[in-house]
């Protein structure tokens, strides 16, 4: 099916409208491909047939469709290794610091205290691979009063087909292969048939929600750190600079932000400082002094 440069236009405008994602000239490539088969299923024979459908009705199920098509989900489990190694070695220690003086001050917070936000998990190998993280660090720290239970993780995506996955907590054995050694393998995952099956201890730490970026998100409520690796990549200035600004709203003070390696908030605001662990570099936001 053609697609001329007026329907690729259209298309990609519609697609920022639904999702933010700014779509570049060269891309009318993954325009045709990803489209190309909701366009048949739909009973329309052209691009720009299905551009009217879409104007003429807003069906949030065709909206789904295009958003579960058109988002890129590359993932893995511990993805780049050295964010995870400074969550480990860095971060982790100072909020279980964190959590023991929330502790001794009766912090009135129910439940976990302490908040970690993975946005744009895709199929959970992110988030799961905090979770992993915790567990690990819990069970060494027993003997300072910090459990699994004083830390909670939200973990949220656009596309519902990827958190259906993420939820179902189910891999290949190529997805499994790829960022997981022998060892947390068969500690966190039972085999059943051809997939594996992560443990319900590592599942239940994780909250999963459909959120959207562009839309105003501060209602998710506050968090002492955020994940949000290789999504911001995909935002013109403009999205990219609002969305900090709630993250930043959402953080405690000196919480911590943690970006992909081609991205940064430098532009986009100076409620952050820089701090540089390893291979990562990680944004910490500042605390505003009193006037």
């Amino acid at each position: 099916m053609e697609l001329s440069r007026q329907e690729f236009d259209l298309l990609r405008d519609y697609i920022h409208s639904i999702t933010g994602l700014a779509i570049s000239d060269n891309k009318a490539y993954l325009i045709r491909q990803r489209l190309e088969p909701l366009v048949s299923a739909s009973g329309c024979t052209t691009f720009s047939e299905f551009h009217q459908k879409l104007k003429q009705s807003s069906i949030p199920l065709i909206q789904e469709k295009i958003i579960n098509a058109i988002t890129t989900n590359e993932t893995c489990f511990f993805r780049d290794e050295h964010p995870f190694a400074a969550f480990k070695d860095y971060i982790l220690p100072q909020l279980g610091e964190l959590i023991r003086q929330r502790k001794s001050r009766s912090y009135t917070r129910k439940g976990a205290k302490t908040r970690f936000w993975s946005a744009g998990s895709s199929s959970g190998q992110e988030p799961y691979s905090l979770a992993m993280l915790i567990q690990e660090y819990a069970d060494a720290n027993r003997h300072l009063s910090v459990s699994e239970e004083d830390f909670g993780i939200l973990a949220t995506d656009i596309a519902s087909k990827m958190l259906a996955k993420a939820m179902d907590g189910e891999y290949s054995e190529a997805e499994i292969r790829r960022g997981l050694s022998p060892e947390r393998t068969a500690k966190y995952f039972r085999k059943d048939g051809s997939r594996w099956i992560i443990n319900s201890n590592i599942r239940s730490m994780v909250e999963f929600r459909q959120t959207n970026l562009i839309r105003p998100f501060t209602m998710l409520g506050g968090f002492d750190m955020i994940f949000c690796r290789n999504v911001l990549i995909y935002f013109n200035i403009e999205t990219k600079t609002r969305i900090i600004g709630q993250f930043c709203e959402m953080l405690s003070d000196n919480g911590f932000l943690v970006l992909g390696s081609t991205e940064n908030v430098y532009a986009l605001s100076d409620r952050f400082d820089s701090v540089n662990y390893g291979k990562t570099l990680l944004y910490r936001k500042k605390v505003r002094s009193e006037k």
